[in-house]
């Protein structure tokens, strides 16, 4: 039992690690990409949106690097109940982490997104051409960011909280 619990934090750690590290080298392109396109920017209204979301993307490498994780499993010589409770407490922690996902991973660069749209709609009005392609593209970001959303909340932590679950299922059972 005691193997099959090391085995199973090792797997989950290894498995938020490689979540991170996706996420950092995603919220790294997400930042020159948008710095780019902020340079490139018809107007200061887009461009502080463009730079909104280029410094969303350090921001969530910040903090997938800050509070990406819990604290390390337990050493080698442990317990199974410290195996079984560092567990849990990784559960609990990536669980948080998934609910608040809405406000320090969407948001920001939704809204971003929202100003430099807001921006791309004013200088196109300017030349006379119509907004419509622009609200398409937010309707596009709409229904992407809450897809990640609802992804998050709902399966994301819906699988957490069946594995939390069944590990609590495990540590009632007598040895």
């Amino acid at each position: 039992m005691l193997t099959m619990a090391m085995e199973r934090t090792e797997r989950f750690d290894r498995t938020i690690k490689a979540r991170n590290l996706r996420e950092c080298l995603g919220g790294a392109f997400i930042t020159a990409f948008f710095a780019f396109l902020a340079w490139k920017s018809p107007n200061a209204l887009a461009r502080t949106g463009f730079l909104v979301v280029a410094a969303s993307g350090v921001w969530i490498v910040f903090y997938m690097l800050r509070y990406g994780r819990e604290a390390p499993a337990p050493a080698p010589d442990g317990s199974l109940a410290d195996f079984q409770q560092a567990l849990l407490r990784k559960y609990d922690h990536q669980i948080r982490l998934l609910k608040n996902v809405k406000y320090w991973y969407l948001l920001p660069p939704y809204m971003g997104l929202m100003l430099g749209s807001a921006g791309i709609v004013m200088a196109n009005a300017a030349k006379g051409q119509p907004a419509w392609p622009q609200l398409f593209a937010v309707a596009v970001y709409t229904a992407t960011f809450g897809f990640l959303w609802w992804l998050n909340e709902g399966p994301g932590v819906g699988k957490l909280r069946r594995e939390r679950a069944r590990l609590l299922e495990e540590m009632d059972k007598p040895e």
